[in-house]
């Protein structure tokens, strides 16, 4: 019987149970040993930070296929290669060898689902859940979650006419859902890596807010919700160090944002991607003078270029490798 079977029975117990009988355990046994969690199957559950359309575009700047041309490697202008610049669920995926259905690649068949879509918010994580094909969700299954993207933006567009301690509280209420959600997901199963998201009040969008309205506390305001939203989050998931595995995107964003250089970024204050380039349709022919997505930390207002999706790439990867799932 595992110990992820004994979590979902009734996971206080299960752990009360290990505090009293762990010394006992490792005297008689001479310690443990935590065996690799490899999971069969990949599922990716979000919005647009973690979304890949039909045709392998994505919400970041697009790369292209390359060709060699007289001996020189070349992108081809016409054709995308969604393997390239890939997003932090791809860089999971690639490392466990589970192709996602949206990006194969090179492989034949997918062991991974992309279910994140644009435009979503914490009130679609059902849906998604519901849309998983093939077997019913179990202990090989790895689940990546990130929402709250269009929940704060969502909360932001409503002020002021909706006052700020007011939208505060919906952002924690939001984020005390997803939680909730993450929980059943978790005991239903799957093991889950869940991702704070980014804090957008670093943003372009967050930072012309101040300018366009007049009123220089925009963008903290954003900050503030996307600190409410993640915190209340952070606070409601299971904490037994087992089930799920959690991750700070919104202090690795604050963390770029303050100190650049040492993560290789030139600009973390500007747009990528040309205002006629709308997301998914930005890709390295459509960037601003001097814009790459490798130094750069936004591909537009408020999505990330592919160095940021790199570090949450790291950074999910690192606690699902960790993880004693």
């Amino acid at each position: 019987m595992s110990s992820k079977f004994l979590a979902r029975i009734d996971v206080r117990r299960w752990l009360q149970a290990v505090a009293v009988a762990g010394c006992a355990l490792l005297t008689s046994c001479g310690g443990g040993e935590i065996t690799p969690f490899v999971p069969t199957r990949l599922l990716a559950f979000g919005d647009d930070l973690s979304a890949i359309e039909a045709d392998g575009s994505k919400y970041t700047i697009n790369a292209f296929k390359q060709v060699t041309v007289n001996g020189v490697l070349t992108d081809d202008p016409t054709a995308l290669d969604c393997t390239r610049n890939p997003l932090w669920t791809q860089a999971v995926a690639t490392n466990f060898v589970l192709p996602l259905d949206r990006c194969l690649g090179t492989a034949t068949a997918a062991s991974g689902q992309v279910l994140a879509r644009a435009g979503h918010k914490v009130a679609d994580f059902a849906a998604q859940i519901a849309a998983v094909q093939g077997n019913p969700l179990g202990e090989k299954d790895l689940a990546l979650v990130m929402f709250g993207l269009n929940d704060i933006l969502e909360l932001y567009a409503n002020y002021p006419a909706t006052g700020r301690d007011d939208l505060l509280a919906e952002a924690r209420a939001r984020g005390a859902s997803l939680g909730a959600q993450v929980n059943q997901l978790a005991l239903s199963g799957p093991a889950v890596v869940v991702l704070t998201m980014p804090d957008i009040g670093l943003s372009p969008f967050a930072k012309a807010q101040n300018t366009s309205t007049g009123d220089a506390t925009r963008a903290q305001l954003i900050s503030d919700l996307v600190s409410a939203f993640n915190n209340r989050m952070s606070v409601a998931l299971i904490n037994d160090g087992k089930l799920i595995g959690l991750a700070y995107g919104d202090i690795e964003s604050q963390n770029e944002a303050k100190l650049p250089t040492a993560y290789g970024l030139t600009n973390v204050v500007d747009a990528a991607c040309q205002a006629t380039a709308v997301l998914p349709a930005c890709t390295t022919a459509t960037l601003v003078d001097t814009a790459t997505g490798a130094t750069w930390l936004w591909a537009d207002g408020v999505r990330l270029s592919p160095a940021g999706q790199a570090r949450l790439g790291v950074l999910a990867l690192s606690r699902a490798r960790a993880n004693p799932f």
